[in-house]
């Protein structure tokens, strides 16, 4: 009798146990982060006033469809049952990151959409990058701190903005100061366009030395 053969199934579940370890702290991590909204607002509006114009900082909570297009920063929250968050990258170097424990499903335009798994209530997110373009759609909290760039909010919910309150389905302006050298493909972003994609890769011919 092979005893290899019979851990096998032992071993194949020791697999699926340390994967859901991992994405069950990954949760837990990003859960914090979001159980205190950006705990300093109030001290980082400050220092965003004190050099106006340049970084904003916004806590968003509601129903209803929330964009936002920016970057630098970080923003972050939590999708609820029922809720998505679709992601697309419209930096110049494509150095979106998007942190969470769920897999994401990849669109024709590229871009990327979370929504809950199966049989969870919720699920966190935490994103970074140059510039991207936020689409949250359903019950959800949605958060950013050191960022540029605009806010959309169509619903019913609450929101501060730089340490001050504010409302949904109001125009909002831009938050921060756009840098230049984005504000081409920031205006694209905005658009609601799809994103630029990816350079492709140089191929490499295969050189061949010829012997005298």
């Amino acid at each position: 009798m092979n005893n290899r053969d019979m851990r096998l199934p032992s071993d194949q579940h020791a697999r699926v146990s340390r994967g859901r370890v991992l994405r069950a702290v990954l949760a837990a991590v990003l859960a914090a982060l979001t159980a205190a909204p950006i705990a300093g607002a109030a001290t980082s509006a400050a220092s965003v006033k004190s050099a106006r114009g340049d970084r904003g900082v916004f806590v968003s909570k509601g129903v209803g469809r929330q964009i936002f297009t920016g970057g630098g920063g970080v923003a972050y929250g939590v999708v609820f049952s029922g809720a998505s968050l679709v992601v697309a990258d419209y930096s110049a170097t494509h150095d979106m990151r998007v942190d969470s424990p769920v897999q994401p499903t990849t669109n024709v335009d590229g871009s990327r959409t979370y929504v809950p798994a199966g049989g969870s209530k919720s699920a966190a997110f935490r994103i970074s990058g140059t510039l991207y373009r936020v689409t949250v759609t359903g019950a959800s909290t949605f958060n950013a701190a050191g960022i540029y760039g605009r806010l959309q909010a169509r619903g019913k919910g609450t929101l501060i903005v730089n340490g001050e309150r504010s409302h949904w389905n109001v125009p909002l302006g831009n938050l921060g100061k756009v840098p230049k050298d984005v504000k081409k493909l920031f205006q694209l972003a905005l658009s609601g366009a799809p994103p630029p994609a990816p350079p492709i890769p140089p191929t490499t011919v295969p050189t061949t030395t010829v012997g005298p």
